[in-house]
Protein backbone atom coordinates (compact mmCIF):
# COMPACT_ATOMS: atom_id res chain seq x y z
CA UNK A 1 0.00 0.00 0.00
CA UNK A 2 1.40 3.32 -0.69
CA UNK A 3 2.72 5.19 2.18
CA UNK A 4 0.63 8.11 3.51
CA UNK A 5 2.34 12.06 2.71
CA UNK A 6 3.15 13.88 5.66
CA UNK A 7 0.81 16.32 6.81
CA UNK A 8 1.24 20.20 7.29
CA UNK A 9 1.80 20.19 10.59
CA UNK A 10 4.97 18.22 10.69
CA UNK A 11 8.23 19.70 12.29
CA UNK A 12 9.69 20.91 8.88
CA UNK A 13 6.63 21.02 6.57
CA UNK A 14 7.72 24.47 6.32
CA UNK A 15 10.95 23.83 4.34
CA UNK A 16 8.90 22.36 1.55
CA UNK A 17 5.73 25.15 1.92
CA UNK A 18 8.16 28.35 1.35
CA UNK A 19 11.35 27.44 -0.32
CA UNK A 20 12.03 30.95 -1.38
CA UNK A 21 11.84 32.31 1.83
CA UNK A 22 14.34 29.20 3.87
CA UNK A 23 16.76 29.95 0.47
CA UNK A 24 16.37 33.51 1.70
CA UNK A 25 17.64 32.39 4.98
CA UNK A 26 20.30 30.60 3.96
CA UNK A 27 21.98 33.56 1.84
CA UNK A 28 21.63 35.79 4.68
CA UNK A 29 23.27 34.08 6.97
CA UNK A 30 25.99 33.15 4.49
CA UNK A 31 26.32 36.72 3.65
CA UNK A 32 26.49 37.45 7.31
CA UNK A 33 28.83 34.59 7.89
CA UNK A 34 31.38 35.97 4.94
CA UNK A 35 31.37 39.31 6.59
CA UNK A 36 32.30 38.50 9.61
CA UNK A 37 34.72 36.31 8.54
CA UNK A 38 36.26 39.22 6.19
CA UNK A 39 35.83 41.66 9.81
CA UNK A 40 37.37 38.96 12.05
CA UNK A 41 41.74 40.09 12.32
CA UNK A 42 43.40 36.95 12.66
CA UNK A 43 47.02 36.95 13.05
CA UNK A 44 48.99 33.85 11.99
CA UNK A 45 52.12 35.31 14.37
CA UNK A 46 50.02 37.54 16.91
CA UNK A 47 52.26 40.07 19.02
CA UNK A 48 52.57 38.24 22.71
CA UNK A 49 55.05 39.01 25.63
CA UNK A 50 55.18 37.13 28.37
CA UNK A 51 55.40 38.88 31.08
CA UNK A 52 58.58 37.50 32.87
CA UNK A 53 62.33 38.35 33.00
CA UNK A 54 65.52 36.68 34.35
CA UNK A 55 68.07 38.20 35.58
CA UNK A 56 71.17 36.35 35.36
CA UNK A 57 74.52 36.36 37.15
CA UNK A 58 77.74 35.11 36.52
CA UNK A 59 80.25 33.99 39.16
CA UNK A 60 83.04 31.73 37.40
CA UNK A 61 84.63 29.51 39.02
CA UNK A 62 82.01 28.92 42.31
CA UNK A 63 79.89 25.71 43.25
CA UNK A 64 76.36 25.31 42.34
CA UNK A 65 75.83 25.97 46.43
CA UNK A 66 78.27 29.18 46.90
CA UNK A 67 76.40 30.45 43.97
CA UNK A 68 72.92 30.03 46.00
CA UNK A 69 74.22 31.41 49.13
CA UNK A 70 76.27 34.76 47.44
CA UNK A 71 74.36 35.79 44.67
CA UNK A 72 70.48 33.38 44.24
CA UNK A 73 69.38 34.21 47.72
CA UNK A 74 70.14 37.99 48.03
CA UNK A 75 68.61 38.40 44.82
CA UNK A 76 65.69 37.00 45.12
CA UNK A 77 65.26 38.60 48.33
CA UNK A 78 65.73 41.95 46.61
CA UNK A 79 63.55 41.25 43.73
CA UNK A 80 61.06 39.75 45.36
CA UNK A 81 59.51 42.74 46.56
CA UNK A 82 58.83 44.61 43.20
CA UNK A 83 55.53 45.14 42.35
CA UNK A 84 53.39 42.97 39.90
CA UNK A 85 55.13 39.78 41.07
CA UNK A 86 53.51 36.74 40.82
CA UNK A 87 56.48 34.27 41.09
CA UNK A 88 59.85 34.04 41.25
CA UNK A 89 62.61 30.63 41.26
CA UNK A 90 65.85 30.28 41.06
CA UNK A 91 68.18 28.20 39.07
CA UNK A 92 71.61 28.06 40.24
CA UNK A 93 74.21 26.24 38.33
CA UNK A 94 78.25 26.20 38.64
CA UNK A 95 79.48 29.60 37.85
CA UNK A 96 75.65 30.80 37.43
CA UNK A 97 72.38 32.48 39.05
CA UNK A 98 69.01 32.60 37.19
CA UNK A 99 66.57 33.95 38.86
CA UNK A 100 62.93 33.64 37.03
CA UNK A 101 60.08 36.56 37.24
CA UNK A 102 56.49 36.22 36.46
CA UNK A 103 53.97 38.94 36.23
CA UNK A 104 50.63 39.75 35.89
CA UNK A 105 49.55 39.93 33.01
CA UNK A 106 48.87 43.32 32.34
CA UNK A 107 52.30 44.80 33.46
CA UNK A 108 53.93 47.23 31.59
CA UNK A 109 57.23 45.18 31.32
CA UNK A 110 59.31 47.83 30.01
CA UNK A 111 58.07 49.48 33.42
CA UNK A 112 59.22 46.58 35.14
CA UNK A 113 62.61 45.87 33.11
CA UNK A 114 63.70 49.39 34.46
CA UNK A 115 62.64 48.60 37.98
CA UNK A 116 64.35 45.27 38.40
CA UNK A 117 67.27 46.60 37.21
CA UNK A 118 67.45 49.09 39.23
CA UNK A 119 66.98 46.69 42.50
CA UNK A 120 69.84 44.42 40.68
CA UNK A 121 71.91 47.15 40.20
CA UNK A 122 71.94 48.07 44.01
CA UNK A 123 72.53 44.81 45.49
CA UNK A 124 76.24 44.30 46.70
CA UNK A 125 78.03 41.44 44.63
CA UNK A 126 81.27 39.91 45.99
CA UNK A 127 84.44 40.41 43.94
CA UNK A 128 84.64 38.37 41.04
CA UNK A 129 80.75 38.63 40.19
CA UNK A 130 79.94 39.81 37.07
CA UNK A 131 77.03 42.56 36.82
CA UNK A 132 73.52 40.68 36.64
CA UNK A 133 71.90 40.67 32.90
CA UNK A 134 68.22 41.10 32.45
CA UNK A 135 66.93 38.57 29.75
CA UNK A 136 63.12 39.19 28.10
CA UNK A 137 61.75 35.99 26.36
CA UNK A 138 60.96 36.45 22.82
CA UNK A 139 58.34 33.74 21.63
CA UNK A 140 58.98 35.45 18.17
CA UNK A 141 62.21 33.96 17.87
CA UNK A 142 61.28 30.56 18.60
CA UNK A 143 60.19 27.93 15.55
CA UNK A 144 56.51 27.40 14.28
CA UNK A 145 57.48 23.80 13.67
CA UNK A 146 59.95 21.38 14.76
CA UNK A 147 60.26 18.36 12.35
CA UNK A 148 62.40 15.12 13.51
CA UNK A 149 63.10 12.27 10.67
CA UNK A 150 63.89 9.15 11.53
CA UNK A 151 64.33 5.85 9.32
CA UNK A 152 66.85 3.29 8.10
CA UNK A 153 68.93 5.59 5.66
CA UNK A 154 71.80 7.51 6.90
CA UNK A 155 71.49 11.60 7.99
CA UNK A 156 72.26 12.47 4.66
CA UNK A 157 69.55 11.16 2.92
CA UNK A 158 67.31 12.28 5.95
CA UNK A 159 68.25 16.08 5.63
CA UNK A 160 67.95 15.80 1.90
CA UNK A 161 64.67 14.40 2.55
CA UNK A 162 63.71 16.93 4.98
CA UNK A 163 65.13 20.33 3.12
CA UNK A 164 63.41 18.47 -0.47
Amino acid sequence: MLAKLPDSTSRFAITTRRPVAILMVVLAVCVFGWVSYQRLSLNLMPDISYPTLTVRTEYPGTAPEEVETLLSRPLEQELGIVPHLVNISSISKAGQSDIVLEFEWDTDMNVMSQEVREKADRLFLPDGARKPLLLRYDPSLDPIMRIGLYGPQDLYALRYLAEH
